[in-house]
């Protein structure tokens, strides 16, 4: 039941909520580490209606990582090799972590009445493979897609997953940012991403690329996210 995936849950101050983000975090992070979120989307003023969105910030399941030696921390799968799209994938991990996904927005819409086109979901990392891959899974049409320094590394899977049909949520806006100094997923695999998602027939998507950012979502790659909130929400 989504009900019990663990998330920080920050809800709507002006009720009922009329829109809900749902932000996924890398691997090693937890949940908490972008809870500060809503009080930057409040402080950057650019939306008309902030207090009416709910925010979850969901939990990943503790796991050892093969590449750092089988030590055990918050991840949504298992990586072989870092920033690799050849290596070894753990892709029944990664699918599990987008039917979580899938269960949080269902919690929003079913729980909360909130309309599915008025749910934002995205992530940083791995929370923005995880995010991309849902919305392209998906069965029913969202409000948009956020990926920050994201990545693909599961492409023949979800295409096989697809076999052939055109993603309902295509025309959904997406806004990919990537950092040109990122070392660990580089600007290089998050271009091929884009161009992944576009192939798959997503139409309203825009990648954006950040000067001397590193593995990091930068000040004016946050700004620009919350610009794209606002776009879907007011």
């Amino acid at each position: 039941m989504s009900q019990l995936i663990p998330a920080i849950r920050i809800s709507a101050i002006t009720k009922p909520a009329k829109s809900a983000v749902i932000i996924v975090h890398g691997l090693g992070d937890t949940g908490e580490g972008w809870s500060w979120f809503p009080n930057l989307v409040k402080q950057a003023k650019i939306l008309k209606n902030p207090e009416s969105v709910n925010y979850v910030f969901p939990n990943a399941p503790q796991i050892p990582i093969t590449v750092n030696g089988g030590y055990v921390m918050p991840a949504w799968f298992d990586i072989y090799e870092f920033g690799n799209p050849n290596a070894r994938q753990d892709v029944p991990g990664f699918f599990k972590s987008c039917d979580t996904l899938i269960s949080l927005i269902k919690e929003q819409t079913e729980v909360h009445n909130i309309p599915a086109e008025k749910v934002i979901i995205g992530g940083f990392s791995q929370g923005a493979a995880i995010s991309l891959a849902t919305a392209s899974l998906l069965d029913f049409k969202i409000g948009g897609v956020i990926a920050m320094s994201g990545f693909c590394p599961i492409k023949d899977d979800i295409k096989a997953k697809l076999d052939g049909k055109t993603p309902i949520n295509a025309g959904t806006p997406v806004f990919q940012g990537h950092g040109e100094a990122d070392p660990m997923i580089v600007k290089a695999y998050g271009e091929q991403t884009s161009e992944f998602y576009k192939s798959l027939g997503f139409t309203n998507y825009t990648f954006k690329t950040y000067s001397g950012v590193a593995h990091s979502a930068g000040d004016d790659e946050l700004v620009d996210v919350v610009k794209f909130i606002a776009g879907i929400f007011d």
